[in-house]
């Protein structure tokens, strides 16, 4: 469980010190057909019934039916009509992969549960609004 408090402080922080800074746009993160090996990504498949996959390469990402999103969720996905502009992020904190709301007119629903911040675990089922976009959070094992 999330210690919110003490996450919505740190968040403030690094929100005002990223608003200090002038970068630039990111590129837009890609889907690739080839299912990565290591590291974090979310898998869902086209209309074509193709599995296709996100690797979550940064932090944080940014969903939405927007071109100013890191990920702009396309026609090529079942459910792209429930998104909003800027739907929700994913970000890491603290080791671990977390998913945020963008607002509250934006649902998020894990595992068929309407949730707000919310760690991710391997296997866990997003959905960006109701019957809206759906993926499957995948990690890999880290080897020992």
């Amino acid at each position: 469980m999330l210690r919110w408090l003490k996450r919505k402080a740190e968040e403030q922080k690094v929100e005002a010190e990223i608003q200090e800074l002038e970068l630039e746009p990111s590129a837009p993160l890609e889907f690739v057909t080839e299912q990565p090996t290591d590291g974090a990504w979310l898998e869902t498949e086209d209309l074509n019934g193709q599995k296709i996959f996100l690797p979550l390469t940064r932090s944080p990402i940014l969903f939405g039916a927007s071109e100013e999103c890191d990920v702009k969720l396309s026609e090529n996905l079942k459910g792209v009509d429930k998104v909003n502009p800027k739907h929700a992020r994913i970000e890491q904190w603290r080791g671990r992969w977390v998913i945020v709301p963008f607002d509250r007119n934006s649902p998020v629903f894990i595992n068929g549960k309407r949730t707000g911040e919310n760690v991710l675990r391997d296997g866990f089922e997003i959905c960006f609004g109701e019957e809206g976009v759906k993926f499957v959070f995948r990690e890999a094992k880290k080897q020992e």
